[in-house]
């Protein structure tokens, strides 16, 4: 799980026929993201692309990453604000950004 990792397992997908990838992590995602320009691809006309863990960059990034937000911030706020509970599940959230929707927004 790194840029790296991304860039390089992007490379091999693009040998297929593919129009969109979910990746493990964000800095993964941004891995592919840097392949998929690297081939003239554009995103996410020809590859959208979602990330997982909602890190800091990507809003800010060119174009934006879609991500799924797994609530780590308000999973430790839970936990630490109370006498832990058997189980906390927090539902994760996506966040629908340029690089898979082209659009601008968040749900």
């Amino acid at each position: 799980m790194s840029i790296e990792s991304g860039r390089e397992c992007m490379n091999q997908l693009l040998l297929q026929n593919i129009d969109a990838v979910f990746a493990v992590e964000d800095f993964t995602a941004l891995g592919a993201i840097q392949s998929i320009k690297a081939a003239d691809k554009k995103i996410p006309g020809d590859i959208a692309i979602v990330g997982f863990a909602n890190e800091a960059f990507g809003e800010y990034i060119t174009l934006s990453l879609s991500t799924v937000n797994q609530q780590t911030v308000h999973m430790g706020e839970e936990e630490w604000s109370k006498i832990p509970s058997p189980k906390l599940v927090l539902k994760p959230e996506l966040i629908c950004r340029q690089s898979s929707t082209g659009k601008k927004h968040t749900k």
